[in-house]
């Protein structure tokens, strides 16, 4: 896990600055608390700061990463897995904050198995579907791990200079000469497939945008069959599990795993990304 606590933008507290330099007091202030109580061990305290940080509508990828170091210092990884998910959509580059997420899921997965192990072990028959690991809930698509793991600007130049290289191919093949030609055809041929196969990767970065996605919050949490405390379990999903939201009713929302099981859980535990 690596702590490095960072210090609060300057660009944050200027877009806070012209509706009230006391607004922009105040968020420096509840910052300079959170730096602080993180510093002298008080966890708590630093998530109630920084939380109050976001209140104010600092939406910086510093302050989630603090957040999201406070939360798992506190052990809720929960939360944490969604600061450092939320740190990330702000900056996919930052670096810091995908090893932090890595190393909180890592645990998360972890702490369920002995849970799992410990309710075995406590019962004389075996553990109910509902209450097992479920494979591939976490592992999502091959498609969604590809395109998620490449950068936007990165897909979006590389489409452009595919396209531009295949006309620009097409465009010198008109002045080449007989025994160049067919080798020109050739690269265009590449190229094009080349611009076909980027271009479907950034249209699925613009399909996976449009995508609402959430974190499970708590432990653990009874996943229904139906949008009511009164429904009947169907399993059980732990903290910081990434969640596709496909639908909502009320205060309840319709999660789908990765491994494309659904169901319904109250709203408050699920934090969207």
């Amino acid at each position: 896990m690596r702590a490095a606590l960072r210090a609060l933008a300057a660009a944050a507290i200027a877009l806070v600055v012209a509706q009230g330099s006391a607004r922009a007091d105040r968020i420096e202030e509840a910052w300079r608390r959170g730096n602080e109580a993180y510093l002298h061990g008080d966890y708590a305290g630093a998530v109630a700061a920084y939380e109050e940080v976001e209140r104010h509508g600092v939406g910086s990828s510093d302050v989630a990463f603090n957040l999201g170091d406070a939360y798992f210092r506190k052990g809720a990884l929960g939360p944490a897995i969604w600061a450092f998910e939320r740190a990330l959509a702000l900056d996919p580059n930052d670096e810091d904050a995908r090893y932090n997420l890595n190393q909180a899921r890592k645990l998360a997965a972890r702490r369920a198995r002995d849970r799992q192990t410990g309710q075995a072990g406590q019962q004389s028959q075996p553990v109910q579907q509902g209450q097992q690991g479920i494979d591939g809930e976490d592992r999502d698509p091959a498609w969604m791990r590809l395109v998620a793991g490449t950068p936007a600007a990165t897909e979006t130049w590389v489409f452009v200079a595919f396209y531009l290289a295949f006309f620009a191919v097409l465009f010198g093949r008109r002045w080449a000469r007989g025994e160049s030609r067919p080798a020109l055809i050739a690269g265009a041929a590449v190229l094009a497939v080349s611009a076909l196969l980027s271009g479907a990767l950034l249209a699925g970065r613009v399909y996976l945008d449009r995508i609402p996605f959430g974190v499970v919050l708590p432990d653990e949490v009874a996943v229904k069959e139906g949008a009511d405390v009164n429904y009947r379990t169907s399993f059980e999903a732990r903290a910081g599990l990434r969640v596709r939201i496909v639908d909502r009713d009320q205060d309840w929302l319709r999660v789908r795993l990765a491994n494309g099981l659904e169901g319904w859980v109250r709203a408050q535990d699920v934090g969207r990304i």
